[in-house]
């Protein structure tokens, strides 16, 4: 009985941990198939339950208007909360973001600020990017984007705006 009793567990465990793989799996065949609002409505319940990539997802779904209306202010809040999670992906759209000016009035600062902490997580364009947008700054802005980039690291991403 203790037997059957873990077994049945495991599998509930496995079933409900599925509804969200098949929720994201399915988003991303309609991504592929560039039925974006189709994405957008399969992986909105998984970025709900918190999944930092299914958030960034939507916040550049929601920053480039693919299967929604291109609305910024919903771009950035589904970015921040990837962000907050520590998504590189999300500290690199939030960047670009604020050095083209999308959602933001345009600031080299804080683009250098969330590149940095994109470059730090591992995203592989972001050195480039915060080279390109600390030419735009003077060094003491450049060392005050750093120092931020930095305090936001040590506080987890909270608090980083």
């Amino acid at each position: 009985m203790r037997i059957w009793m873990q077994a049945a567990g495991a599998a509930l465990a496995i079933l409900t941990s599925g509804a969200h793989a098949g929720a994201w799996e399915d988003g991303y065949a309609d991504y592929q198939r560039k039925d974006y609002a189709g994405a957008v409505a399969k992986w909105r319940s998984v970025a709900q339950s918190g999944n930092r990539e299914a958030q960034s997802l939507l916040g550049v779904m929601y920053a480039f208007g693919q299967g929604v209306p291109q609305d910024y202010p919903q771009a950035i809040k589904w970015l921040h909360m990837a962000a907050a999670q520590g998504e590189p992906k999300a500290m690199f759209k939030l960047g670009s973001m604020y050095a083209y000016g999308q959602g933001f009035v345009r600031d080299h600062q804080r683009a250098v600020m969330w590149f940095y902490m994109a470059a730090e997580g591992g995203n592989p364009k972001a050195a480039a990017e915060m080279a390109k947008s600390a030419s735009e700054i003077s060094d003491s802005a450049l060392a005050a984007a750093k120092r931020m980039a930095i305090t936001c690291i040590k506080r987890e991403f909270q608090g980083c705006e």
